[in-house]
């Protein structure tokens, strides 16, 4: 160990700069694998910690009209731990006296502390209002971009009576009823409702905040609730909750709930292709920092074998031989993964990245030690076995070394028997032999890392493919038809006679299909449901097994399948009490997401599809209007239709078929969180693997500076039989050229594969139907760049080559 020591000091002043460079380089990839991956994890858990922070419900319950005796009667359910409430008055923007329709927005009164206390609501922008003032408001960021609503701008709010004739006629809009209550409020804050940080376009829509104050004024005019609950055993309490809140219901009364849970699963579900994309390029650059830092090391140890010789000459053993040269490298390690910790902290205030980010509860620096202290380990161990092993083979094991023979390339003899020019056949030797003692070159780690980015990179763009052929594709999450009519938001239940009419005259429309939105027990779990009819000629994408055939069936979403514990064939009850059947599961269905708004609805992997007749209240428009019809239309066009023709010609034929008169409105695809926020992911996998891309790059300029300086002598002796400075110059492109081939013909098969195999795990994760596909044309685009480039990078040392004067070096010699 003195030794060792000794040594390292001596060594230590004559390549201090070598080792500064290695803890750098292992500073800078190391780093940078740590802080994707712990970034990863952190933007993976910022919106549960959100919901703790925002004091979120585990459920909210829709009563319907606010009835303060109900509203205390289910806060003083057993489970339940604390409830607060928000009720819904008729509020609208005056201009000139008259109200302005145009900002039509959902008015949130809070009652009693709902979204000042529980379910918080979170500025982005500005604060919350004060709970004592009626005159100061906040917006969603969704009203503030609609209505282009900023903090400081002051509104004439006016109240409207519910029971106003106009109101109740549907008439409002002709003749605008007189305010019961008018303010000017300022808008003190634009931000974002918990269950808003990640949305399905069916939950997107303008809200205003309203305080308790104004509440208590509003009272007497305020018309729906929303009560929001948080249960004792958090998701464990919801089943039982929901059947103490159902024995309260005339029988058929249409049942509307929300659970938290289910939207922090699609919030992470939307989440995850960002983690993923993270995490996989903190392995993409743990590998190459694993790469090129190994390569780098081993270039060092074998570059004082001469040293050692002379150690071992003068009576050292091959075990303190071999310690001495690991010695220095093993600090440097230790140095250069101390130095990546330091590095992912202090880029760790970039994360989280996407929407997420704008309500992380704790930002600034964030060490996750789990990440970087087992991330930080795993770097040590795995360089210091690759610095001892270099070290053991480099050691000479008797006093006099002896020259080992090397093994002559087989695609260097194949090209001399093919003809390749002389500066191919030497470019291709300097490429794939390593060479011996002072000119040993560390080829195929150079390969290995340039196939390791092609790999990533390949994958991300494969990846990305896919992501976007998603985006683009509503057939794929759950739309599969063309048009979407939806009665009154979800809540109204048109003319099925009249609406058959309508269908069978148009002659551009291949099938149609009617469904229900509501919820019901399955098996003990509260489960979101789309009533449609057997055998349907319309209906959602089928993953495994079949659609419905009869009203004893039923058709899951496999998250909802999993939760259940099922499997195709098995049977589950639907329904509590004596009122349930049993239905037999006979597949799985990419659910489309629409539903009710600020309710539970099917999503990607979330629901059933169920015949019409087991949605609760499907019937309870018969009492109010005298007619019962589905709460949404599903149409699907004839191949060869104009679509824009034939929706603005449905829409037209349609308008009197809906529960009220223009309350049958066409929709466009209603993406879930999932899809919305794919954009998030945008192009950041391709980038920052092509980041890796543009490091591995450098680092074969840097290889090809080193074959050059190391292999000078080789250079020199070939000007001396004869090669021109362009010649010379050629064989170091000839061997940048194979280097990258070479990992050309390794990474991209193989970034192929992993693309596909990471897109088939992430559809089958968000439930949604895959079709991979592979950019042929891109890949081969960024093929030919990335040879282009590396004959770019290879100019440098082909121009230090060219001037190597064979008279001096082989004079020294």
């Amino acid at each position: 160990m003195e030794l060792s020591r000794y040594w390292f000091r001596v060594t230590f002043r004559q390549r201090w700069r070598s080792y500064l460079g290695i803890v750098i380089l292992l500073g800078i990839t190391g780093g940078l694998s740590l802080f994707a991956l712990a970034g990863a994890r952190r933007t993976q858990s910022a919106y549960p910690r959100f919901l703790r922070s925002a004091n979120a419900s585990t459920m909210a319950v829709d009563t319907g009209q606010y009835d303060p005796k109900v509203v205390k009667t289910i806060a003083s359910f057993p489970e339940v731990v604390q409830s607060q409430v928000y009720v819904a008055p008729l509020v609208a923007v005056f201009v000139h006296g008259k109200p302005d329709f145009s900002q039509d927005f959902e008015s949130l009164a809070s009652l009693d502390g709902r979204f000042f206390d529980q379910d918080r609501f979170t500025p982005t922008t500005g604060r919350l209002p004060d709970t004592r003032r009626v005159d100061e408001v906040a917006v969603n960021e969704t009203a503030a971009e609609k209505y282009r609503y900023h903090v400081g701008q002051q509104l004439d709010l006016g109240t409207v009576d519910p029971n106003d004739p106009a109101v109740k006629s549907g008439d409002a809009y002709r003749h605008p009823p007189m305010p019961v209550l008018r303010m000017t409020a300022t808008i003190v804050g634009i931000g974002v409702f918990p269950n808003e940080v990640l949305q399905d376009d069916t939950d997107r829509s303008p809200l205003l905040l309203l305080t308790p104050a104004y509440t208590r004024r509003a009272l007497p005019y305020v018309g729906y609730e929303w009560q929001g609950l948080r249960l004792k055993r958090g998701d464990a309490d919801v089943n039982a909750v929901k059947q103490r809140y159902v024995k309260l219901l005339d029988p058929g009364t249409p049942q509307f709930f929300r659970v938290t849970s289910v939207t922090t699963y699609h919030v992470q579900q939307a989440v995850r292709p960002l983690s993923i994309a993270l995490a996989a390029f903190a392995a993409s650059a743990g590998l190459a920092a694993l790469v090129l830092v190994g390569q780098a090391l081993s270039r060092q140890v074998r570059g004082e074998r001469d040293e050692r010789l002379a150690l071992r000459a003068m009576g050292a053993t091959p075990s303190s031989s071999t310690r001495t040269a690991a010695f220095g490298p093993t600090i440097v390690v230790v140095a250069g993964a101390a130095v990546a910790v330091l590095l992912a902290i202090a880029a760790s205030p970039l994360m989280p990245i996407g929407k997420v980010r704008a309500v992380e509860v704790a930002r600034g620096f964030d060490a996750d030690w789990t990440v970087l202290g087992l991330g930080a380990l795993a770097l040590i161990l795995v360089l210091c076995v690759l610095v001892w092993v270099s070290a053991w083979r480099a050691a000479p094991h008797r006093p006099s070394s002896s020259v080992a023979a090397i093994r002559p390339s087989k695609a260097v003899a194949a090209a001399q028997r093919a003809g390749i020019s002389p500066a191919g056949v030497a470019g291709l030797r300097l490429a794939m032999e390593p060479g011996r003692g002072r000119t040993a070159v560390p080829v195929r780690s150079v390969m290995a890392g340039v196939a390791i980015s092609v790999l990533a990179l390949v994958a991300a763009v494969t990846f990305g493919n896919d992501l976007r052929a998603l985006v683009e594709t509503p057939r794929l999450y759950g739309w599969s038809w063309d048009a979407t009519l939806l009665d009154n938001g979800g809540y109204g239940a048109g003319r099925v006679d009249q609406a058959r009419q309508v269908f069978g005259k148009d002659s551009n429309i291949e099938g149609y299909a009617g469904a229900y939105f509501g919820t019901d027990t399955l098996d003990g779990t509260n489960v979101a449901l789309l009533g449609v009819t057997p055998g349907a000629a319309v209906h959602p994408p089928i993953l495994e097994g079949r659609s419905l055939d009869s009203a004893g069936e039923v058709v899951l979403g496999s998250r909802t399948l999993a939760q259940l514990h099922k499997h195709i064939g098995d049977s589950a009850i639907i329904g509590i009490g004596s009122t349930t059947h049993k239905l037999r599961i006979v597949g799985t269905a990419t659910l489309p997401t629409i539903g009710i708004i600020h309710g539970s609805y099917t999503s990607l992997g979330v629901g059933a599809m169920v015949d019409y007749h087991r949605v609760p209240g499907s019937d309870r428009s018969v009492q109010e209007f005298g007619y019962s019809g589905p709460n949404v239309w599903f149409v699907r066009f004839r191949g060869g239709a104009d679509h824009a023709a034939s929706i603005k010609k449905l829409q037209h034929e349609m308008s009197p078929v809906g529960a009220d008169p223009q309350s049958l409105k066409y929709v466009e695809h209603q993406r879930p969180a999932e899809i919305v926020n794919a954009n998030d992911i945008g192009s950041a996998p391709t980038m920052l693997a092509g980041t890796l891309a543009i490091a591995a790059l450098m680092s074969l300029g840097l290889a090809l500076g080193s074959s050059v300086r190391r292999r000078r002598r080789d250079l020199a002796l070939l000007k001396t039989l004869g090669f021109t400075g362009r010649q010379v110059g050629a064989t170091v492109r000839w061997q940048a050229g194979t280097t990258v081939l070479v990992g050309l013909v390794v990474g991209v098969p193989l970034g192929i594969v992993a693309g596909q195999l990471l897109w088939r795990l992430f559809a089958e994760q968000l439930d949604v139907v895959s079709e991979p596909s592979i950019p042929f044309v891109t890949i081969a685009v960024i093929s030919v760049v990335t040879l282009a480039v590396a004959l770019a990078a290879a100019a440098i040392p082909a121009r230090t080559a060219r001037r190597v004067r064979p008279s001096a070096l082989l004079h020294s010699e």
